[in-house]
């Protein structure tokens, strides 16, 4: 709430740049490539192509969109359905949620499936906090998920709240805080990941400079301890169940460690360690699909 409270008296006091920012976020508008399903408490943005009795739900990472998968998904569309959203308010999606944890996620991605209609079997794949959800909705759905990919995921411990990376929640609540005067514009310090295909250079100018954009990154961020705690709290994942789980290269020896529990979670894990930054399925993604590629055959076989 004071993040909140001084977010308003900023955008009061800077009432020019206020102006000016909203004009931008107009004047950058794009329309949205897929659909908007309409649910209990969001209008959820969704990318749906490809056909295939195999389902592959896409989930992205914190502060990224649908179009993160931009390079995998057409390629895994020629031989299965795929979906890929947008949480909370990023992208084109807008909700009225008051909390973004991830048992929020799973309970809307639920909804969207049975809005389009999309029965299981499911392959989930998850890229960093998106993977928490992703194993979420395994627990809670055990009989509906014929597989998971975890993309440089995130363990549920660097979520508890003495672990929490301080001067990363400092950065978010700070842009979140000047967002609505337009500074992180200004510093050109937009919500997304590099990497993406030019085509949707523009849609990542609007997107990415969005107050819903600022928003959901500063409360999921706000909520990952509830979501930390969802994981740990939840049924544990079906032994038989296979999961592909890619690392990228980090320096960090703490990740490393909870990388090495995430290939722990069922009889069926492999793990898969590349040479590659944490935007995996944008760097290098021919080794995500072919994961995603390898659990298809497996579940149709």
């Amino acid at each position: 709430m004071k993040a909140t409270f001084i977010r308003s008296i900023l955008g009061v006091v800077a009432f020019p740049l206020t102006i000016w920012n909203l004009a931008m976020n107009q004047l950058n508008k794009i329309a949205p490539p897929g659909q908007l399903i309409e649910t209990k408490y969001s209008d959820i943005h969704a990318i749906v192509t490809g056909e295939g009795k195999v389902i592959v739900i896409l989930e992205a990472g914190l502060g990224s969109v649908s179009i993160d998968w931009c390079y995998v998904q057409p390629e895994i569309s020629n031989f299965a359905k795929v979906i890929s959203y947008d949480r909370g308010d990023y992208g084109w999606s807008r909700t009225k949620r008051n909390s973004l944890t991830s048992l929020d996620s799973v309970e809307e991605l639920n909804e969207v499936l049975k809005k389009l209609n999309i029965q299981p079997p499911y392959i989930l794949v998850g890229h960093s906090f998106g993977g928490l959800s992703m194993r979420l909705f395994a627990s809670m759905y055990p009989d509906d998920v014929a597989g998971i990919v975890l993309v440089d995921a995130v363990h549920e411990n660097q979520y508890i709240t003495s672990n929490q990376n301080k001067k990363f929640q400092r950065l978010v609540t700070f842009g979140y805080a000047t967002s609505l005067m337009g500074l992180p514009r200004i510093l050109k310090q937009k919500i997304g990941r590099k990497f993406l295909a030019k085509e949707y250079a523009q849609h990542l100018k609007y997107i990415g400079y969005t107050l819903g954009a600022y928003k959901s990154m500063y409360r999921e961020y706000r909520d990952s301890s509830i979501s930390a705690k969802q994981l740990m709290e939840a049924e544990p994942l079906r032994d038989d169940l296979s999961i592909k789980v890619i690392s990228a290269e980090n320096n960090s020896e703490q990740w490393k460690k909870r990388q090495m529990l995430l290939s722990k979670l069922t009889n069926k894990t492999e793990h898969i360690q590349t040479k590659t930054g944490h935007s995996i399925h944008l760097e290098d993604p021919s080794i995500v699909i072919k994961c995603i590629t390898n659990l298809i055959k497996e579940s149709s076989g």
